[in-house]
């Protein structure tokens, strides 16, 4: 029998990470389950081997195990680990920032075939407002194994729903060909009508 798969999906600001911890304490409290959480290292909030939300009145942080992004890989070595410590399966994994994690879809459906629930938390869209590594490529998982989307919900300052993360270095607009991550930019969640992108080639 398969996994199943929550996403969570949304811009900066939009709670993806508290409720993410919120659905992992959940299932520890009430489903007695062990919920391994997972961070990629290129996530900079918290500490090193700490999930953490920026949001000050949800869950705000957890233990997690912290792994290279370019190779989730080599956690199925930990999990294995852990299951034998605990004399037990681990019932679910959860990942957090999923957007930077290299092979998530095939990882992800690893896990879900392995029997693993999955939890995963990441921005649906760069700076750029495209997709953003293979996070929207989850949402196939979640028709073939069942599961749930949930599109969290972020607002501009104007007061409008926000669909994208405008990214500021110095206070201003980032130009388009900025990188793509850069340690210590600054974020904050912007409308269509809001949305700034200077040097778009269309």
């Amino acid at each position: 029998m398969a996994g199943k798969l929550e996403l969570l999906l949304g811009p900066m600001r939009s709670n993806k990470t508290a409720e993410l911890l919120r659905r992992a304490e959940m299932r520890r409290q009430y489903a007695k389950q062990y919920v391994m959480v997972l961070k990629p290292s290129d996530d900079t909030k918290g500490g090193p081997g700490m999930v953490e939300s920026r949001n000050p009145n949800g869950h705000g942080k957890m233990h997690a195990y912290e792994f290279n992004s370019a190779n989730p890989w080599e956690v199925l070595a930990v999990i294995a680990e852990k299951e034998q410590e605990i004399g037990k399966r681990v019932e679910c994994i959860a990942i957090d920032e999923g957007q930077f994690v290299s092979d998530l879809f095939l990882f992800t459906k690893h896990l879900l075939d392995e029997n693993h629930d999955v939890l995963v938390a990441g921005l649906d869209l760069d700076f750029r407002a495209m997709p953003f590594g293979e996070m929207l490529n989850l949402t196939w998982l979640v028709n073939a194994y069942g599961g749930s989307i949930t599109e969290c919900m972020a607002y501009c300052a104007c007061g409008a729903r926000a669909l994208y993360s405008q990214r500021l270095i110095d206070g201003k607009p980032a130009p388009y060909d900025s990188p793509i991550k850069i340690p210590g930019d600054s974020y904050e969640p912007r409308c269509a009508e809001h949305f700034v992108l200077p040097g778009r080639p269309h």
